[in-house]
C-alpha cells in the first residue's frame, strides 16, 4: 500500500524523526498500524478506527507543544475548522480529543499521492492539471462560503486518491482564517513554508486579506503544475517575497513550449499583483483553464478530427455564463417581456431579436473586441447583462491570446413559448472559426435555449441555456 499522501500528511513535511507512538499501541482508542509522516509540530500515523471498521489517519501533536498554548490552539482550530467543512473534495476530521497531555485529531486516510509528488516528474499535461484545480476549487469556493479562507494552496496540498475514482482532496487548513473573527489568527512563520505560493498582500500581517489569497495561490499551483516548476526561482524567503511584492510572473508558454499561450492571460490575471485584478473566484479561474485547455485540445487533435473541436471559443462563451450565471446545468438562456394584443407578431418579435443576439455573441474579431462587447451588453439585460460584464476580461484575454475570429454562416430560430413578456427561443448556430493555429475557417455549431425578455420596447437576452455540446 502507498502511504498516505507520498509520505506528507496534511501540511507537515516527512522528516526523519523517532516516532512515539508504535505498531499495536492503543492510543485513545485507535490502534496504531505504522507511522505515515512527522514534521516539527508531530506526527501523523495510519490507526484503526476505535469505533468504525477502517483506517484513519491520526493526527498528534508533539509532546513538546503540550505548554504551548498557541500551538495547541491552532491545532484545535485546524480541527474545528475542517469539521465545519463537509465536501468531497475536502479532507473529513472524524473526531478530535486530548489523550493525557497530547492533543489528536482523527482524519481522513487517503491512499494515493499528492501533486507536489507528481511534479517531482516534471510538468503535467494541460488538461490533467486543468481537471485538478477544477477539482480544488470547487473545495476552495465551498469553503470560502463558509467563510474560511485556506491561505496555504500549493501543490503539495492537493491530494490524488488512489484507484479509479482518482478522486481529489484539498488538505491541510492548519493556518485557515476564519473570515468572521475579530482576533488576528496570522502568526510569525506561518506563511514561510508556502512561501512559493503565498499572495503579495499575505506578505504584510498588517494588510487585510480575503478570497482572493487563495484565488492567487491556486493560480501559482496551476503554474507549477504547467510548467513544472515553482512561479519564482528565489532560493530565500527575502526573494521570494521580493518577487511576489515586485516582479512579473515568468510567462507559463516561456517556461513550457508546449504550453498554449492562452494559458499564459489565465495564470496573469489569477496571479495579478491587485487583488481586485484577479478572478472573483476560483470558479472562475478554472472555468478560465478549461477554456485554454480546450484550445489546446484542439492544437493536439489529428487533422482529420480537428473540425470537431473548433468550437471551443464558443463553447467557452458560453460555458462561462453557465459557470457564473444560471446555476442550471448547461444554461444559455435569455429572458424578455412585452405587452401586446398580437401574439404571433410578439414571438415573430422575440424570435428575431434572439436569433440576431445568437448571431451577435458568437461573431467576434480577437482586434476587434470592444466592439463585440458592446454590442453584446447592449442586447442584454438583469442578471445576465451583469454576469456578462463581469465575464467580459476572461472572454477577451481567451480570444486575445488565441487571436480568434468566428462570423456565423447560418442561424435557425424556433419559438418554443411565447406570452406578451416573455419567450423561449431554441437557435441552432453554425459558425466558421480561425485561430492563430491556422487560417483556415473550421465548422462549429451550438444550440442553445434563448429566454427573451421584452424592456423599454426591445427584446433583450437575460438568460441562456446550452442545449448541446458544439460539434
Amino acid at each position: 500500500m502507498c502511504p498516505v499522501w507520498s509520505g506528507r500528511i496534511s501540511g507537515w513535511e516527512v522528516q526523519p524523526v523517532a516516532q512515539t507512538l508504535v505498531h499495536g499501541q492503543v492510543f485513545a482508542g485507535y490502534r496504531i498500524e505504522r507511522l505515515l509522516g512527522a514534521g516539527g509540530m508531530g506526527e501523523v500515523y495510519l490507526a484503526y478506527d476505535r469505533d468504525l471498521p477502517r483506517y484513519t489517519a491520526l493526527k498528534v501533536l508533539n509532546p513538546a507543544f503540550a505548554g504551548d498554548e498557541d500551538a495547541r490552539h491552532r491545532f484545535l482550530r485546524e480541527a474545528d475548522t475542517i469539521a465545519r467543512l463537509s465536501h468531497p473534495n475536502i479532507v473529513t476530521v472524524y473526531a478530535r480529543g486530548q489523550e493525557g497531555d497530547r492533543l489528536w485529531m482523527a482524519m481522513q486516510y487517503i491512499e494515493g499521492t499528492d501533486v507536489a509528488a507528481v511534479l517531482r516528474n516534471g510538468p503535467m499535461h494541460p488538461e490533467h492539471a486543468v481537471a485538478i484545480v477544477t477539482e480544488a476549487a470547487k473545495a476552495l469556493d465551498f469553503a470560502h462560503r463558509a467563510g474560511v479562507l485556506h491561505r496555504d494552496v500549493k501543490p503539495a496540498n492537493i491530494l490524488l486518491a488512489q484507484g479509479d475514482s482518482s478522486q481529489v482532496f484539498l488538505a491541510d487548513f492548519g493556518i485557515a482564517k476564519i473570515l468572521d473573527h475579530t482576533n488576528e489568527l496570522t502568526r510569525s512563520g506561518e506563511v514561510h513554508a508556502s512561501l512559493r505560493y503565498a499572495a503579495p498582500e499575505q506578505l504584510d500581517p498588517g494588510v487585510p486579506v480575503d478570497h482572493r489569497v487563495d484565488v492567487y495561490a491556486l493560480g501559482c499551483t496551476l503554474y507549477h503544475m504547467l510548467t513544472g516548476t515553482p512561479p519564482y526561482p528565489g532560493a530565500s524567503p527575502a526573494q521570494l517575497v521580493h518577487a511576489h511584492l515586485n516582479l512579473p510572473l515568468p510567462s507559463a508558454s516561456q517556461q513550457n513550449p508546449w504550453l498554449p499561450a492562452a494559458f499564459d492571460a489565465v495564470i496573469a490575471r489569477a496571479t495579478a499583483k491587485n487583488p481586485q485584478e484577479r478572478f472573483g473566484s476560483c470558479g472562475e479561474l478554472a472555468a478560465a483553464a478549461q477554456y485554454a485547455s480546450a484550445g489546446s485540445a484542439a492544437h493536439a487533435a489529428p487533422a482529420s478530427g480537428s473540425g470537431r473541436r473548433w468550437g471551443w471559443i464558443v463553447a467557452a462563451i458560453v460555458a462561462v455564463l453557465v459557470v457564473l450565471g444560471t446555476g442550471g446545468a448547461g444554461a444559455f438562456v435569455l429572458y424578455h417581456n412585452r405587452s401586446t394584443d398580437d401574439a404571433q407578431h410578439s414571438a415573430d418579435a422575440a424570435r428575431d431579436a434572439a436569433c440576431a443576439f445568437g448571431r451577435t455573441v458568437s461573431t467576434y474579431d480577437y482586434d476587434k473586441f470592444a466592439a463585440y462587447q458592446t454590442a453584446v451588453l447592449d442586447a442584454t439585460t438583469g442578471d445576465l447583462k451583469t454576469q456578462m460584464q463581469s465575464t467580459m476580461p476572461t472572454l477577451r484575454d481567451v480570444v486575445t491570446q488565441s487571436q480568434a475570429r468566428s462570423h456565423v454562416s447560418d442561424a435557425q430560430c424556433f419559438v418554443k413559448t411565447s406570452d406578451a413578456d416573455r419567450a423561449e427561443v431554441a437557435a441552432i448556430i453554425t459558425q466558421a472559426l480561425t485561430n492563430n493555429t491556422s487560417s483556415t475557417e473550421r465548422s462549429s455549431q451550438v444550440s442553445v435555449l434563448l429566454t427573451m425578455q421584452f424592456v423599454d420596447g426591445r427584446w433583450l437576452a437575460a438568460k441562456l441555456e446550452q442545449l448541446a455540446a458544439p460539434k
